[in-house]
């Protein structure tokens, strides 16, 4: 029996032996092929958000994703970038020679009203159609997109003649029971518009429209908010008092706040198509691999001598910027550094706490007045530990840095406010002996 077994194992190995001999080969390509794969998904998203201009909604998405971002990440698109509101023509929102477009507004306007969207609904399509072709019919787009909302006849848009009418396209955008694609049996549009979003009536406008288009990158359409409701209530008259079919509670929302405050989130890349996991690791370490950032001691220092609030790496210089939350041009009047939450902040200087306060921007926050007209305030803290009138040395700890307020995630933000008019810290700080850029 043992030789009968022992001639079976070596049968197999010979066998196993042989099929490896022939099929090596074919066995190191699929394998080449598999790396290859999943090196071009990494790459792709990474190129494709990079790419963009969409490092600031993945690097909102990565942070929910429990990586360490620092400010410096959340970079919006120039200011230069961002779109203007054209001005002189017949219709606030549009210039002189935009006839053509302006039609082509009121057809999506009109569909609209058919549909039912409220106002709400026809500002989501405006912003689309701004974004996808800038309210023009075109004839062309990527692959075979057309039209004014870039809609695929290879996808189930309708035909290439479809496409390009612009009541069709808008009817099909918004979806429902009006949408050429509607179908009786399923109750619902097929390719789905935005009356087949869940709570689409809630959404940020970037979030809504992407939920339609499928666009590679979500945020895209936030851009257009502003244009498209100066549009819609140019043109919209009694079309835009009709509640939204899908969601009535957000009648009387504020839409301009919605939209300065969109969160593109990792779901919505996921649901894009894009590989907002790849991404994320390749460009951010997890929060809890990073070491603890380099702090100040505590050691208090000569009454008029100056020391650094933080020792850590200065993320985003005092200055008008574009703001990675509200979207819009806002002087950052400070200077944010890296800071993991519970990292000690310090006095900069002998003074009194003017205050400990709470913001809706800066959070929790200490205002400390130092001498000959020059006050520091120090923001998005997670825990103040002087009080009101206390006096405090240079060096001392005054607050753990946190994530509270609006920010992109948790930093230190370190203003220096001099006869009641912010500077910027970083030239103040170097006539006093101190270079904020010692640990960048």
């Amino acid at each position: 029996m043992e030789a009968v077994t022992a001639a079976l194992v070596l049968w197999a190995k010979t066998r196993a032996i042989g099929w490896l001999a022939r099929n090596w080969g074919k066995l190191v390509a699929a394998g080449l092929a598999i790396v290859g794969v999943a090196t071009f998904l990494t790459v792709t998203a990474v190129s494709l958000v990079s790419s963009n201009g969409q490092v600031s909604e993945a690097a909102n998405a990565c942070t929910e994703l429990g990586y360490a971002v620092d400010q410096a990440a959340y970079q919006p698109p120039a200011l230069d970038q961002t779109p203007s509101i054209p001005t002189g023509g017949s219709v606030p929102g549009f210039g002189p020679d935009d006839d053509a477009k302006i039609t082509n507004a009121q057809a999506i306007i009109a569909a609209g009203a058919v549909a039912g969207v409220g106002r709400r609904g026809l500002i989501v399509a405006i912003a689309t159609a701004l974004q996808e072709s800038g309210l023009e019919n075109v004839d062309y787009g990527d692959r075979d997109s057309l039209g004014l909302f870039q809609q695929r006849p290879s996808q189930g848009w309708g035909s290439e003649k479809q496409v390009r009418d612009p009541k069709f396209a808008a009817l099909a955008f918004f979806g429902g029971r009006t949408s050429p694609h509607f179908n009786a049996k399923t109750g619902r549009a097929s390719p789905g518009g935005l009356l087949e979003v869940s709570g689409w009536a809630d959404l940020p406008i970037t979030v809504a429209a992407q939920s339609v288009q499928r666009s590679a990158f979500p945020g895209a359409y936030a851009k257009h908010e502003d244009r498209a409701i100066l549009i819609v209530d140019a043109l919209a008259g009694d079309a835009s008092s009709t509640t939204p079919i899908a969601a009535a509670s957000s009648e009387g929302s504020d839409e301009s706040s919605n939209a300065k405050q969109v969160v593109v989130t990792a779901a919505d890349y996921r649901a894009s198509g894009v590989d907002i996991d790849s991404f994320c690791s390749s460009e951010f370490e997890l929060a809890s691999a990073k070491s603890p950032v380099a702090a100040t001691s505590g050691q208090v220092i000569p009454t008029g001598e100056w020391t650094a609030p933080i020792q850590s790496k200065v993320t985003s210089p005092f200055g008008t910027r574009f703001h990675p939350i509200y979207h819009e041009a806002r002087l950052h009047a400070g200077t944010d550094f890296h800071a993991v939450v519970g990292t000690p902040i310090a006095s900069p200087t002998t003074g009194v706490v003017e205050s400990v306060g709470w913001s809706s921007g800066g959070g929790l926050n200490v205002a400390i007045a130092h001498a000959d007209g020059v006050k520091t305030r120090h923001l998005h803290l997670s825990e103040a530990l002087v009080k009101p009138g206390e006096e405090v040395q240079g060096g001392q700890t005054i607050a753990l840095s946190g994530d509270s307020g609006v920010g992109t995630g948790a930093h230190y933000h370190f203003e220096v406010h001099v006869d009641g008019e912010p500077v910027d810290p970083e030239p103040f700080m170097r006539q006093h002996g101190v270079n904020l850029r010692a640990w960048s």
